[in-house]
């Protein structure tokens, strides 16, 4: 028996982001020996990533703008999967729209539609309401990083929630990283706070900027890192020229936990997300951080997280950032270990859940859809 093909699909690109970290966190951790992975590269590719997985030993398809040229993407698209006869097709996405890409499955021939919901809104809200009843017809199986996620994309339709697993090696606190790095960027004796995540409205690097502000009227010589890219990052370094001197933009690095050990404590004031990677990340680094309680709080496990709301003054959420910076700064590699166990407890170990994801995809039947309902793998 032959290996079994599967067409991966990020609808936003191949990026620096959330959906693409999940991919590749998968790919790294699958045992791809039986498979045939093909990767679409659509609207942007960073050649880093582009890089990484075909290291991996997987194919990248270059396509069309999904955005800008999507019925010529749609129909090459459709015609890749009928020519070499895939199996699979796994899109990952927040909308409807990911009626392209079912569409496209069904046309080529492809028996596995699986449709992987990431976050609780969406930008294509008319086309997303246009497109359910459609998109409900098109899948044959129904996965979401978190249950409101899932609610969202899926509604009262079945639906499996595959937790946004990580590394939980990789990802835990290193005290020699956490001196190397706190010497590197001259910042021994000064409280280090972060924020992880793609220059987007959706992000509110604004309001970390009005937190940051009154950080720095309580502790002088605090420092913000941001690490990440994107259409807002200009005009953000723009906004935060008075507190120049107290903040760094990374941009984007292969080398996170480096960075995550570095720091003190984690910020994280979106104005919606799916269920941040980023947030089980710094549990498991042993990070205290704030979230917006926008944020499903099924992504907290430890007590070292607090939600807070986007209404609250931003004074509030400073005195309890570095209230929790200072708490957790000589626990840290405990916490880090308690931590690992406990997310790792709580269903995110990329490697259980590769598993899964492996058999999803190696399954003879066509649906892994009732399976579990709106369950938690």
């Amino acid at each position: 028996m032959g290996k079994k093909k599967v067409i991966i699909v990020s609808t936003v690109g191949l990026i620096y982001d959330g959906i693409t970290s999940v991919i590749l966190s998968y790919l790294q951790a699958m045992n791809l020996s039986k498979m045939d992975i093909y990767v679409v590269s659509t609207i942007k590719c960073e050649q880093s990533i582009k890089k990484s997985i075909q290291d991996l030993g997987c194919h990248i398809i270059e396509l069309p703008s999904r955005k800008t040229e999507t019925l010529k993407y749609a129909v090459q698209l459709t015609k890749f999967i009928r020519s070499q006869k895939i199996d699979v097709i796994h899109a990952h996405g927040n909308s409807a729209t990911l009626t392209v890409e079912m569409l496209a499955g069904l046309l080529g021939g492809c028996k596995k539609r699986i449709a992987h919901s990431h976050n609780t809104q969406c930008e294509q809200v008319r086309a997303d309401k246009m497109l359910r009843p459609l998109f409900y017809r098109l899948y044959t199986d129904a996965f979401a990083c978190g249950k409101a996620a899932g609610e969202w994309l899926f509604g009262k339709q079945d639906f499996i929630v595959l937790n946004n697993g990580r590394d939980l090696e990789k990802f835990s606190f290193n005290e020699h990283l956490r001196d190397s790095m706190r010497e590197k960027y001259d910042v021994r004796e000064n409280l280090t706070f972060g924020h992880v995540g793609g220059f987007n409205p959706q992000k509110n690097h604004e309001f970390v900027l009005k937190i940051f502000r009154e950080i720095i009227k309580i502790e002088a010589n605090a420092k913000c890192f941001f690490i990440g890219a994107g259409p807002l990052k200009e005009y953000i370094e723009k906004k935060a020229s008075d507190v120049k001197s107290n903040i760094i933009f990374v941009g984007t690095t292969d080398d996170v936990p480096a960075y995550l050990d570095m720091f003190d404590a984690m910020i994280l004031p979106s104005i919606f997300e799916g269920l941040p990677l980023v947030a089980v990340e710094w549990q498991i680094n042993g990070l205290p951080c704030i979230l917006s309680d926008t944020i499903t709080s099924q992504c907290a496990v430890m007590d070292t997280v607090r939600f807070m709301s986007l209404n609250d003054d931003p004074k509030e959420w400073a005195k309890e950032i570095i209230r929790l910076a200072r708490e957790n700064v000589e626990k840290r590699s405990e916490t880090s270990l308690e931590g690992k166990e406990k997310i790792k407890k709580a269903g995110y170990d990329i490697l259980e859940n590769a598993k899964f994801l492996e058999r999803a995809y190696l399954l003879r039947q066509h649906s892994v859809k009732g399976l579990f309902r709106n369950a938690t793998i």
